[in-house]
């Protein structure tokens, strides 16, 4: 199963998992003015108590000026759970998820959301055996509380969806996906995405976790970022280090080395985050804040020259760290 994952990350890993197990798609789309930013997360829940399918919906939206969010959980059956491989293709209910697109038709009495979105030219990250996806050699261990792999940094956009009769189109924008594993989240951690860099073709994802390791724990990270198609790759399993994190209002400081690089981000967390689930021993009992709307700044400088400095707006940002 390892093996298979690796050849297709998008595919289900649960099929043998009958207890404690969780398993979720993160699918964010922004639009080409960057007025409405949808993210979809597709997954199921299996545990004792309450199991069941669901798709959670965050959408940060712009009215005169002001960035508006909401989150809805639509709730579904372990039976209306459907997935195949080859080609991939995961069905929650009369939803369906694909490599070429997503499908929606949700409505649970207050949000009402229709239509369809085309993926494609996906900007994938670098594989090899001894690095098969975002954890490293870490995703050989059968014992990790949670795996984690992102499937596409940054892809073009199309189509049209409607939520509450509101028209979002997606022409030209911007998508990313990535999913998670496993039997719980980290109890802290910090996690940012973007991929809208003014004036550049770039793309960032950064997740630091204290993380159970055989009765232990640790403070592990990654940090991917692609620049004009050229990928750097920080992370706990290549030596990278992580030389100061300081949260302080609303604003993230992050360092790190590796080798002849330094990297610094600077990120503005956002005000107007939403209330999703999140699993904790494969029950979606613990309840996350995330945002669309942040910024974040970035300097990666090699033998101390500058080889990319930049802003992202929007940037999505998940803080559970520390007091936050």
């Amino acid at each position: 199963m390892v093996f298979k994952h690796k050849k297709d990350p998008l595919i289900f890993q649960g099929k043998k998992k009958s207890k404690k197990y969780f398993e979720g798609w993160y699918f964010k789309q922004v639009s080409f003015d960057l007025k409405d930013i949808v993210s979809i997360i597709p997954g199921i829940s299996i545990n004792s108590a309450d199991s069941h399918s669901f798709i959670q919906i965050i959408y940060s939206y712009d009215v005169d000026g002001y960035k508006n969010l909401k989150t809805q959980y639509y709730r579904f059956s372990v039976e209306d759970f459907k997935s195949t491989d080859k080609p991939f293709s995961l069905k929650i209910g009369n939803n369906t998820f694909r490599n070429e697109g997503i499908e929606l038709n949700l409505n649970n009495g207050e949000f009402l959301i229709k239509g369809n979105i085309c993926l494609s030219d996906f900007t994938k990250i670098n594989r090899n055996i001894l690095s098969p996806d975002a954890m490293g050699y870490f995703s050989y261990f059968p014992f990790m509380e949670c795996y984690h792999d992102i499937i596409s940094m940054s892809h073009k956009l199309k189509g049209v969806i409607s939520v509450n009769n509101k028209v979002i189109d997606f022409k030209d924008g911007k998508g990313y996906i990535e999913k998670d594993w496993g039997t719980s989240f980290p109890n802290e951690y910090i996690w940012l995405q973007s991929n809208h860099f003014e004036g550049n073709e770039a793309s960032i994802m950064f997740s630091l976790a204290h993380i159970p390791f055989i009765g232990a724990s640790f403070q592990g990270f990654i940090c991917n970022l692609i620049i004009n198609n050229h990928e750097y790759r920080f992370a706990t399993y290549n030596k990278s280090k992580i030389k100061n994190v300081s949260y302080s209002d609303n604003f993230l400081e992050i360092y790190i080395d590796k080798d002849e690089f330094e990297l610094s981000i600077k990120a503005v967390v956002c005000r107007d985050s939403g209330v999703l689930r999140a699993p904790r021993k494969g029950a979606m009992d613990i309840l996350i804040k995330e945002g669309l709307s942040g910024t974040v700044e970035i300097r990666l400088l090699k033998n101390s020259k500058i080889v990319f400095e930049g802003e992202a707006n929007p940037c999505a940002i998940e803080m559970m760290y520390g007091k936050e």
